[in-house]
């Protein structure tokens, strides 16, 4: 009988250390960086690598947990990860999501509050690389969502190990490493770990999937997701070369495309840059649906076009042949009433206070100080502007402000436009 071999700790921390290089991590540093931790065997084993790899490069560690309050347990998790961080000697953060839980649609807007929470922690501690704890299965899994959904060629790749954020990027260095082995590595360290019971429940289709799909179907599905993946990584370069020599974008959160660059560019190459455009301008999580972008193409090429809204986004001809894409009103988030904290944000905007300043509100400038304007008038009405108990309080972008207060406004989309392709494929 073959006895199977025992599990070898360096192999893992070799796989890790291998995707550390491809990211760009190497040699010594004293960058700080961020981890996401649940607490679950996954996140536990990407911290303990983590923290391995900051003893060898001096990189920085943090922890971030988040506290979601769906579960009696969620406060318990998230103080163990924060005991066992403390444990090693790596400061931790619990983030709590607070506020009223959606009765619908929970799975998306937990991942979309998860994410708004990791990076506003960033920001505020000038962090520009987070770590996730997606793994090989994840991926798998993904691919056979979307492919059940019937998604495109680019939603078939699944996620990429590299991908850009409002204010840095985050990295999956554990996309093509087992969760299996992972629980290994654990073990070989006798790191405990906490089980989420919602991993194996059919309540939600990644639960279903976890309890019917067989290793074979998942294996399966990874090494179809990669084939995606590269031609994705083409598509993202085709792209990011459109953007580049034919998009400006600029930082009051609008941009100008021009016209003859986008009709005479590959269709499939204009309608993908579109799309992104739209989600970065919008600050949407996903471009709007091919058909739409299609239907919006064929407007654009007509002579007779005057303009339309999409995704979130006015988009109409301009001076100098170009078109312009900005924020559409009727879309914009309802005001956003802030506390004593100096960094908070709104729509597609992070704000600094330069001194606490209780009592704002922040919403579209909607026509006022016209004369200090120095942009496509059709984008002035939904400029951010603070306002206090009397009236206009400051407008970052154009320099107005009646106290000695100021503030700093960043056009900073959740998923920003790249200057250069970075899609990559899961380090195997």
């Amino acid at each position: 009988m073959q006895i199977k071999e025992a599990y070898q700790p360096m192999q893992t921390e070799a796989a890790f250390d291998k995707a550390m290089a491809a990211f760009g991590f190497c040699g010594k540093s004293s960058e700080r960086v961020a981890v996401a931790v649940s607490g679950g065997a996954d996140s536990m084993a990407l911290f303990r690598l983590l923290l391995g790899y900051s003893e060898k490069s001096g990189i920085k560690l943090s922890v971030f947990t988040v506290d979601h309050g769906l579960r009696p347990e969620s406060a318990a998790e998230a103080r163990f990860v924060f005991d066992e961080a403390k444990r090693m000697g790596v400061p931790c953060r619990i983030l709590k999501w607070a506020g009223e839980k959606p009765l619908s649609g929970i799975e998306k807007t937990a991942r979309e509050a998860r994410y708004g929470l990791l990076f506003s922690a960033c920001r505020e501690e000038g962090i520009k690389s987070l770590f996730l704890g997606h793994h090989r299965q994840d991926q798998a899994e993904t691919f056979l969502l979307r492919r059940a959904a019937h998604s495109g060629a680019l939603g078939l790749a699944g996620m990429s190990a590299v991908r850009s954020f409002a204010f840095g990027r985050m990295y999956r260095p554990l996309l093509g490493i087992s969760p299996s082995e992972l629980r290994a590595y654990d073990r070989s360290l006798g790191q405990t770990w906490v089980e989420d019971p919602t991993n194996a429940s059919d309540c939600f289709e990644r639960g279903r999937i976890r309890q019917t799909a067989s290793s074979d179907v998942l294996e399966d599905a990874f090494f179809q997701s990669l084939k995606y993946g590269a031609q994705r990584m083409e598509t993202e370069r085709q792209r990011t070369e459109f953007l580049n020599a034919n998009a400006q974008v600029f930082d009051k959160g609008y941009v100008l495309m021009s016209r003859a660059g986008f009709l005479d560019a590959k269709r499939e190459t204009a309608v993908g840059s579109m799309g992104e455009v739209l989600r970065a301008v919008a600050n949407k999580a996903y471009v709007p649906k091919e058909d739409s972008l299609e239907r919006l193409y064929e407007n654009i090429r007509r002579s007779d076009f005057k303009g339309c809204s999409l995704g979130g986004c006015r988009i109409a001809p301009s001076a100098k042949g170009r078109l312009l894409i900005w924020r559409e009103y009727a879309d914009l988030p309802p005001p956003l009433r802030t506390g004593s904290e100096r960094l908070f944000y709104w729509d597609r905007f992070a704000f600094e206070l330069s001194q606490r300043t209780e009592g704002l509100v922040v919403k579209a400038l909607e026509g006022r100080l016209k004369e200090l304007w120095r942009a496509p008038k059709r984008c002035f009405f939904v400029l951010p502007a603070l306002f206090d108990r009397e009236g206009l309080f400051l407008v970052p972008h154009l320099g107005y402000k009646k106290t000695n207060v100021s503030c700093r406004a960043d056009f900073a989309p959740i998923y920003p436009l790249c200057k250069s392709p970075e899609w990559m494929l899961p380090v195997t």
